[in-house]
């Protein structure tokens, strides 16, 4: 394997705002959010999000082909949990283990903040289910109509593991 894995900064906005579009654009079904919700927040928000939470990429010659974030969660009931977020990688790095180097990297951070981690996924997304549950999530309940697509609306299995 010849890629790296990095945390971002507000410096990489650009770069990574361009994976994040094209994972909510070409995968929409996937996610919770559109292109437009995105496009919402400031760029200063933005910035803040990769300042504040922990977002990696993992790059190979220079091309980001993975990206997924990591926030803590607030308050001091509930600081000892930590959200999962952004998961996508691009068709090129699908089957390479760059999904596996996100996540990896995201609960080796995750471990020294909080004691467990929780995601959203698309219940019906059964590759993506089985990959988190690789990891070690176990699926506690399904939201359901949690999501509205284009062409209806979608479950949401809520995920979570123990570090």
């Amino acid at each position: 394997m010849t890629f790296t894995t990095r945390r971002l900064t507000a410096a990489d906005l650009a770069a990574f705002r361009a994976v994040r579009t094209e994972g909510l654009t070409q995968d929409a079904d996937s996610f919770r959010v559109s292109p437009a919700d995105d496009e919402a927040l400031s760029e200063a928000a933005w910035q803040e999000r990769l300042t504040s939470g922990y977002v990696v990429a993992v790059e190979e010659n220079g091309r980001t082909l993975g990206v997924g974030g990591f926030a803590r969660l607030a308050g001091t009931k509930a600081d000892h949990k930590g959200l999962i977020w952004g998961m996508y990688v691009r068709p090129e790095g699908r089957g390479r283990g760059i999904a596996d180097a996100v996540m990896t990297a995201l609960l080796d951070h995750a471990r020294t903040v909080v004691r467990q981690v929780q995601l959203t996924v698309v219940a019906g997304n059964a590759r993506a289910v089985a990959f988190y549950e690789r990891h070690g999530f176990v699926r506690y309940g399904v939201e359901p109509d949690s999501i509205r697509g284009e062409t209806g609306f979608a479950d949401e299995a809520l995920m979570w593991r123990k570090l």
